[in-house]
């Protein structure tokens, strides 16, 4: 991995709370692409979502109110693809081999 993605690995952890849900949601793009990156490998790949159970994973991983903003930006970078009229969501299949740089392999 890059050595500055591993800087904002490292970074991030200021931005979680103990129980590992965000508490603000950085400013810095490659800062988000991680988080959202979190989010995304905690849903199925091979699933499609209503709304609001796309909210309730992004819920149980933030500590703020703003999930539409969170839900928007997995929309915006490609991680979640959508219906026009938002009534099923599901994980993009190509977003591993887009960020793959960001990808942490522990």
């Amino acid at each position: 991995m890059e050595k500055s993605i591993q800087i904002y690995y490292k970074k991030l952890d200021n931005y979680y709370d103990s129980n590992g849900r965000l508490m603000q949601y950085p400013s810095k793009k490659p800062m988000r692409i991680i988080v959202l990156i979190k989010i995304a490998e905690q849903m199925d790949e091979n699933r499609k979502y209503t709304e609001k159970e796309i909210n309730e994973i992004i819920r149980s991983h933030i500590a703020f109110s703003d999930i539409e903003l969170i839900r928007r930006e997995m929309y915006q970078y490609k991680f979640l693809g959508r219906l026009r009229d938002g009534s099923e969501y599901w994980v993009e299949n190509d977003w591993r081999n887009v960020y793959a740089e960001y990808i942490r392999e522990d």
